[in-house]
C-alpha cells in the first residue's frame, strides 16, 4: 500500500496526547505523535500515566482542538467516557477525542464509544487500510477547525481559564479580527504589577524540571498565591510543527492555582513567540501572583527575554566546555541569577567556581567576593535539593527587589550545596557493567583455555603415535615432545586438566540406567533413559561426542551437563519427577475470585506453584476508587489487591513459607 501524503491543516491544530491512567505502553502514542506533528499540528505530550482530569485540564488550558489517546491496559471504555462527559460539562465539548488500543479496544466497544461521542477509535484494521499517514490524515482533518475566533466579552471574566486559554489562542491566531478585546485586555495590563520572572537556557539544560522544583516550592510557600506559566518551545522549519513537551516534566501544576500555556515559536531562530507579549497582558490582567516565562532553549543568544521579564534566570550545566566559552554567553552580562542545573555530573564545582569569576568580571564586582555572586549548583531531579532551595529563595527576593511584589517568602534554606544522593552507593554504580565485564573476561578466557588444550591435545596425540613408531628417534622425539607438553601445560588451569580426564567418568554415568544425586541430603535416583512406543532407549540427557581435548572443555567451561557449572540447563542433574511442569498463574477480579482459582488450577498437584497477576492500579501503586478513569481498570487483566487484607485473602489456604 502506498503511504498518502501528509494532509495539509488550514488552521493552527493544537493536539494533545497522551496514554492512558496506569498504561505505561507509550510505543504506540510517541510514534502517531511524531506523525501528527511532522503534519503541521502542535502538539501538546503528557506521556503516559494520565488521569482523564490532567488531559481534560490540559487540552482546555491549552484551548486544544483535539485530544488523542492510546490505552491498551483495559478500562477504555469509563475512561474515554469520562473524558467526553469532563468536556460536556466544563463546557468545552469542541474538544475532539480519537484513541487507539490495538486488538484490546474490541469492534462492538468501538461502535459504543463512537456512538457515545468519541470522535473516531483507531483499530488495526484502520492501519491495514489506511495506514499510519491516513489514520493521522484522518484525525488532523477532523481536527481543522479555528480556535481563538469568536472571544467577544471574553475579557470580562478572566477568572474563568477558558476565556484565558482563547483569547491567548486569539492573539495567536486572529489578533486583526480580536484586536478590540486586545486592546481592552491591555489597558487591564497596564494596570497590573504582576513580575515576570523570565527563564532561559540551552537546550538540554533542565529548564523545566527546574521550573517544576521552583512552581512546587513556591505553592508550599504561598497558600493564597497564584501562578501563571508559559512555555515557548521552537516550531519545525520544514513542517510548521511543533513538539510542546515541557508538561512531561510538570508534576507540580496539577493544582487550580496554577495555570500553564505553552506557545509554539512559529518562527525560525527564535528562543520566543511574537505573540508572547500579548499571552503575557493576558495573563496579567487576570491579576496572576507571578507568571513564569520559559523560553525554548537555542544557543548562546537569549538576552531576547530580558524585553519581557522583570527578573531573569540562566539556566546551564557544568558541560559548558572551555571556560573561555563563558565569554560568548549573553546572558551572562544581563541575568540576575545563574543556575548550573545538573550539579551532579563530574566537574560541577570547578564549572561553579569558573562561572561565578565570569559574572564577576561582566558586572564589574571585583570588591565583592566571589563566593557572594549569585551563581547556584541544582540537580533539579533530586527531592528537596538544597541548591534548588536556596535558587527558590534568591529568585523571590530578586522579584522582590525590582518589582516590590507582595511576595514575603518564609521558605527555609539551608547553607548545604547541591550533592547527589545516591540510591546505589558510588562504588557499587557500575555494577552492572561490571558483570558484564567478568563475563566478557570468562569468555575470552575460556577460548584461550581451549587453544592451549587444543595444543595439549596434538601434543599428547603426536606421543602415542610415536610410542607406535619404529624410527630411530623416536626417544629423541618423544623427550622433545613431551618437553614442549610439559612446559605448555603450566598455562592450563589445574581444574580444566581435571575436567578433561574426568570426562569419560561423566559419560559413563548417563550411560548408566540410573543417576544418583543428593539435594539438601536427601540422595535421589532417576531413570537416565526413557522408553518410547517402539521399545528404544531414549537418554534424558545426550552428552556431546566430541574427542578433541579444545572442544571438550570449551564445551564444558560454556555450556556443560545440567547440575554442572556454569549451569546453563539448570542447577539439578535431572528435572523432578512425579509432578507435571505448571504455572498456576491467575489474576482477575478481587482477591476471593483468584483465591478460588488458584485452589482450582493447584488441586491435586505436590506443589503450589502460584503466580499471580496484579491490574494496573495495584501495580501503579494506587487505591481502587469509583472514579470512571480507575473504576474501570480495577481487577481488569488482574487481580485487584490494595491492603494486607487482601493479600491475605488472594494467598488463604496456602503456606508462603513451603519450599514446595
Amino acid at each position: 500500500m502506498q503511504e498518502p501524503n501528509p494532509y495539509q491543516p488550514i488552521n493552527k491544530i493544537r493536539i494533545v496526547t497522551a496514554a492512558s491512567l496506569f498504561d505505561g505502553h507509550d510505543a504506540a502514542i510517541n510514534i502517531m505523535r511524531r506523525i501528527i506533528q511532522a503534519t503541521g499540528c502542535e502538539v501538546i505530550h503528557l506521556g503516559h500515566d494520565r488521569s482523564v482530569e490532567e488531559v481534560v485540564n490540559c487540552a482546555i488550558e491549552e484551548d486544544a482542538n483535539a485530544i488523542a489517546m492510546t490505552s491498551y491496559q483495559g478500562g477504555h471504555n469509563e475512561y474515554l467516557k469520562y473524558m467526553y462527559d469532563l468536556l460536556q460539562e466544563k463546557g468545552s465539548s469542541h474538544i475532539r477525542i480519537f484513541a487507539g488500543g490495538g486488538g484490546t479496544i474490541l469492534p462492538e466497544e468501538i461502535k459504543e464509544l463512537q456512538d457515545y461521542g468519541i470522535c473516531r477509535i483507531y483499530h488495526p484494521d484502520d492501519g491495514r487500510a489506511m495506514g499510519l499517514q491516513g489514520m493521522i490524515n484522518d484525525l488532523v482533518q477532523k481536527s481543522d477547525f479555528p480556535t481563538g475566533k469568536d472571544v467577544q466579552d471574553c475579557f470580562k471574566d478572566l477568572s474563568n481559564v477558558q476565556n484565558i486559554a482563547r483569547l491567548i489562542s486569539a492573539a495567536e491566531n486572529f489578533p486583526k479580527e480580536s484586536e478590540k478585546e486586545l486592546n481592552a485586555i491591555k489597558k487591564l495590563a497596564d494596570q497590573s504589577k504582576t513580575p515576570v520572572l523570565g527563564i532561559t537556557g540551552t537546550g538540554g539544560a533542565g529548564k523545566s524540571s527546574l521550573v517544576d522544583e521552583l512552581v512546587r516550592r513556591f505553592l508550599i510557600d504561598f497558600s493564597d498565591k497564584r501562578l501563571a506559566i508559559i512555555s515557548v518551545d521552537p516550531s519545525k522549519r520544514k513542517t510548521g510543527g511543533a513538539l510542546l513537551g515541557d508538561r512531561i516534566r510538570m508534576n507540580a501544576i496539577k493544582n487550580n492555582r496554577v495555570y500553564m500555556r505553552s506557545l509554539a515559536t512559529r518562527q525560525a531562530n527564535l528562543a520566543l513567540s511574537a505573540h508572547v507579549n500579548k499571552a503575557l497582558d493576558i495573563l496579567k490582567a487576570a491579576k496572576y501572583d507571578l507568571i513564569i516565562l520559559e523560553t525554548s532553549g537555542i544557543g548562546q543568544s537569549d538576552t531576547e527575554i530580558l524585553e519581557h521579564s522583570d527578573a531573569s534566570l540562566y539556566v546551564m550545566t557544568p558541560e559548558f566546555g572551555a571556560a573561555t566559552q563563558l565569554e560568548k554567553i549573553d546572558m551572562l552580562d544581563f541575568a540576575d541569577i545563574i543556575a548550573i542545573n545538573k550539579f551532579d555530573k563530574r566537574g560541577s564545582l570547578d564549572a561553579l567556581r569558573d562561572v561565578k569569576k565570569q559574572y564577576q568580571r561582566n558586572h564589574k564586582l571585583f570588591e565583592t567576593d566571589v563566593n557572594q555572586m549569585p551563581v547556584f549548583g541544582t540537580i533539579a531531579s533530586q527531592f528537596n535539593d538544597p541548591g534548588a532551595n536556596s535558587l527558590y529563595k534568591a529568585l523571590i527576593n530578586k522579584v522582590v527587589e525590582k518589582t516590590g511584589a507582595s511576595l514575603d517568602s518564609s521558605f527555609e534554606i539551608s547553607k548545604e550545596m547541591s550533592e547527589k544522593i545516591f540510591v546505589i552507593p558510588a562504588k557499587r554504580n557500575r555494577y552492572l557493567a561490571e558483570i558484564a565485564d567478568t563475563n566478557r573476561a570468562y569468555d575470552a578466557w575460556a577460548e584461550q583455555q581451549k587453544i592451549v588444550a587444543q595444543e595439549l591435545y596434538a601434543l599428547n596425540a603426536s606421543i602415542q603415535s610415536l610410542e607406535q613408531s619404529k624410527s630411530k628417534d623416536k626417544e629423541q622425539l618423544k623427550k622433545q615432545l613431551k618437553a614442549i607438553y610439559n612446559e605448555r601445560i603450566i598455562d592450563l588451569d589445574p581444574k580444566n586438566m581435571l575436567l578433561i580426564e574426568g570426562w569419560n567418568d561423566i559419560k559413563q554415568a548417563y550411560k548408566k540406567d540410573k543417576f544418583i544425586y543428593k539435594v539438601r541430603k536427601k540422595e535421589i535416583t532417576i531413570q537416565t533413559h526413557t522408553e518410547s512406543l517402539s521399545g528404544s532407549q531414549i537418554p534424558k540427557i545426550s552428552v556431546p561426542k566430541y574427542s578433541s581435548w579444545g572442544d571438550l572443555l570449551h564445551w564444558q567451561l560454556q555450556e556443560n551437563v545440567p547440575g554442572k557449572f556454569p549451569y546453563t540447563s539448570g542447577i539439578f542433574p535431572f528435572k523432578r519427577q512425579g509432578e507435571d511442569p505448571t504455572r498456576m498463574f491467575a489474576g482477575e477480579g478481587g482477591p476471593e475470585r483468584t483465591n478460588k482459582r488458584f485452589h482450582y488450577v493447584s488441586l491435586g498437584m505436590p506443589a503450589k506453584r502460584l503466580s499471580t497477576a496484579f491490574d494496573s492500579v495495584t501495580l501503579y501503586g494506587n487505591d481502587p476508587d469509583y472514579r470512571p478513569d480507575i473504576y474501570g481498570k480495577i481487577g481488569n487483566a488482574g487481580v485487584s489487591i490494595c491492603c494486607l487484607d487482601d493479600a491475605k485473602k488472594l494467598y488463604s489456604g496456602f503456606n508462603l513459607c513451603s519450599s514446595s
